[in-house]
């Protein structure tokens, strides 16, 4: 009896939670999840304490817009945690992307999707349409504006100086 005991010991003592690697407990937003606020930033627990050396940080987590487009900032760790600052405006699916070491050296590398579909997303600003003066018009508008301009500053000049030469003449 002693021996089966020992026998079952050892057999699943390497199955005792001391022995396992780290593994995702929680996130938010969560695998799947639907939200309809947008998320300011993206939260992952682990069961066990991430590697961090110095200022080197193997651990990173990164989220994509549906075109691929990178929407979360740098990572931070803190214990069994990392997180990230997200800037999500629009409605869509969104993918995870982690990779963290753990304490003991074992790489997690894996991903998650989840969805934004919030009743006051941010669109992209409505095209208006242009008019345009067409190219084939004589004169353009700016060189008629400077053509008037200049007629206006020339008939200024020669009344003035009608004005100075008839005021001489008097003086005579």
């Amino acid at each position: 009896m002693r021996k089966l005991f020992l026998s079952l010991l050892l057999i699943f003592l390497p199955l005792s939670p001391s022995y396992s690697h780290s593994s995702l407990v929680s996130a938010n937003p969560s695998s799947g999840s639907v939200l309809v606020d947008f998320p300011m930033e993206i939260v992952l627990d682990f069961n066990e304490e991430l590697l961090v050396i110095g200022q080197d940080d193997p651990n990173s987590i990164e989220v994509f817009d549906a075109t691929g487009e990178l929407v979360s900032r740098d990572s931070k760790v803190s214990g069994a945690r990392i997180s990230a600052g997200l800037s999500i405006n629009g409605n869509g699916s969104y993918s995870v992307k982690y990779r963290v070491v753990s304490k003991d050296g074992h790489v997690i590398d894996d991903s998650y999707g989840f969805e934004v579909q919030s009743p006051i997303a941010i669109s992209a600003p409505i095209e208006e349409d242009v008019v345009s003066i067409p190219s084939s018009s004589p004169i353009p508008i700016t060189s008629a504006l400077v053509l008037a301009l200049v007629i206006g500053l020339i008939t200024l000049i020669k009344s003035y100086r009608t004005v100075t030469i008839w005021a001489c003449k008097k003086k005579i």
